[in-house]
């Protein structure tokens, strides 16, 4: 039965606009930068005005009661100040209240969107599966072009939408999102599939491994969902895909990964590690003449593979390895490690650091007097959405794919992305391959005439498509993508320029030549035994 389910209100206060589903701050018609903790922080407040919010509480709902300085509080407050061009003596929006917290005083107003569903959300944890796809609108099938499509909306398609919209990994994960919602939009107003409307039901990971695995199993058994467009940590892929296995069903993951791993219920869209890892090592020995690494990441399996991969892949070269430091997910705690990089002095940091631990990482570099013109980061996580809250010009990321790519079809996704969520708006490589990923399953959909889960694997092991980043193709023997590694060094201007492709894709190959895949799974095994998929 058809009901009506709520998305996040905007928030409006004095000229200004608060949108949590795109975290964005506008006064007026002016998008304001806000970074991503300090727009948590914003949040929170304004969604409980005039009232005293301790700083326990503060530190308890936007870092999950981890350990964070006063002064570190006191300097997002501060910043909020100067964003929102308020006063600590006359305050109109943030008022503190010495040795107990603080508190907005600003009245807020409320606009809801409402968007329909196929049916109610499950009861047992209704609530984060209510951010359904603005697709549910009726006026996107039956606006007034002529050249949309009537679909039969009694039985939509229905796939599920899996990411972060809060906590640490929102930053990355919200965007892709959006690019999801963009191809099956582009879907529906060409005509559905089979004549259906194609509907998504959103569900929100909220940066926790469990969370994922419990609303997976909501879109599967509840829902009932075709098909599953989700996840970016590994760590969260990992507990989400025997529940994909356990429905016998389809899930089509989007980021770059450490590799070693294979299902027929799972396809990888984004690199392998030979198409990104492996090559941009060898690339920066020996292009940039970088003898002497050190290996940093977030705590958990992507990283602590990838650099398992670096080191092997170092001594086959002839690299050293001179550190290797993990942090918590979502830590802002590193001055130890930049005064180690520091004692250290390598010729290049490799980063796996995900989420926004990436902002506080980079800004104590740079305070640290360390540049990319003495020692050079290469990142593996860093993309155009991750630039807007980054100054990091001279650096350089290995992706498949870049916004500033010169082709026709990148032009159309930019243009059609720019187009539906606005001109500030930028693209990035595991965007793009949500895009895409859609897209694949699409045509499989269609060549299967059907979309049953088990109809449709069997088509899209066959499938290409002409991408933004150039023609991409799934290897039948191992669900991977053929893809091309480009790498990119950081401008002024927030984008990259392009200074090394492959030029052709290369095949995928998901275990490393280094060790046999026996080897392999013997190590992921000894990782996950210790905890490090948590």
């Amino acid at each position: 039965m058809s009901t009506v389910i709520r998305e996040p209100p905007i928030y409006r206060f004095g000229q200004y606009q608060l949108d949590p589903i795109n975290q964005e701050l506008w006064r007026g018609s002016h998008l304001i930068e806000v970074r991503p903790k300090a727009f948590e922080v914003l949040l929170y407040l304004v969604r409980n005005p005039r009232r005293l919010i301790t700083r326990a509480e503060l530190l308890n709902e936007v870092w999950n009661g981890g350990s964070v300085s006063s002064s570190l509080l006191r300097a997002y407050i501060w910043e909020l100040r100067r964003v929102l061009g308020d006063t600590a003596v006359e305050p109109r929006y943030l008022e503190t209240l010495k040795g107990r917290g603080y508190r907005f005083v600003q009245q807020v107003r409320t606009e809801e969107r409402s968007v329909s569903a196929a049916d109610d959300a499950s009861a047992g944890d209704s609530s984060s599966l209510a951010n359904d796809d603005v697709l549910g609108r009726d006026q996107v099938e039956h606006g007034s072009s002529g050249n949309i499509p009537r679909l039969n909306h009694a039985s939509s398609l229905l796939v599920g939408v899996l990411h972060s919209l809060v906590g640490t990994m929102a930053y990355s994960e919200s965007p892709v999102v959006d690019a999801t919602l963009l191809a099956i939009h582009e879907i529906n107003r060409r005509g559905g599939l089979l004549g259906r409307r194609v509907e998504a039901i959103i569900a929100d990971g909220k940066s926790n491994g469990a969370t994922f695995a419990r609303q997976a199993e909501c879109l599967f058994a509840e829902r009932k969902v075709s098909a599953l467009f989700g996840c970016w940590m590994s760590a969260h892929r990992k507990q989400v895909l025997p529940i994909v296995e356990k429905h016998n069903s389809l899930m089509v993951y989007p980021v770059q990964y450490e590799g070693l791993e294979h299902s027929p219920n799972l396809f990888y869209v984004g690199a392998a590690p030979n198409q990104q890892i492996i090559p941009s090592v060898r690339w920066a020995f020996g292009f940039l003449n970088c003898r002497r690494l050190f290996l940093i990441g977030s705590d958990y399996i992507f990283p602590r593979i990838a650099n398992q991969i670096v080191r092997d892949q170092a001594n086959r070269i002839g690299a050293e390895i001179v550190g290797e430091v993990y942090l918590p997910s979502g830590s802002l705690e590193v001055r130890e490690l930049v005064r180690e990089i520091g004692a250290t002095v390598p010729d290049l940091i490799v980063n796996t650091i995900n989420g926004d631990s990436n902002i506080a990482f980079f800004r104590a570099l740079r305070a640290a007097g360390i540049t990319p013109t003495e020692i050079p980061t290469l990142s593996f996580s860093i993309g155009e959405n991750e630039l807007r809250n980054l100054d990091i010009c001279g650096d350089y990321a290995a992706w498949n794919y870049f916004q500033s790519i010169e082709r026709p079809e990148n032009q159309i996704f930019v243009d059609s992305f720019r187009s539906r969520y606005g001109p500030q708006r930028v693209t990035s490589d595991p965007m793009e391959a949500a895009y895409v990923g859609v897209n694949l399953w699409a045509q499989a959909v269609a060549e299967a005439g059907s979309a049953d889960p088990s109809d449709v694997r069997a088509t899209l092991r066959h499938q290409s498509f002409n991408a933004p980043e150039g023609v991409v193709h799934i290897d039948p023997d191992n669900q991977h993508t053929w893809k091309t590694i480009r790498i990119g060094k950081v401008r002024e201007d927030g984008q990259f320029e392009v200074i090394y492709s492959s030029e052709k894709p290369i095949r995928p190959e998901p275990y490393p030549d280094t060790r046999s895949e026996r080897d392999w799974n013997v190590f992921v095994d000894t990782l996950l035994s210790g905890g490090a998929a948590t």
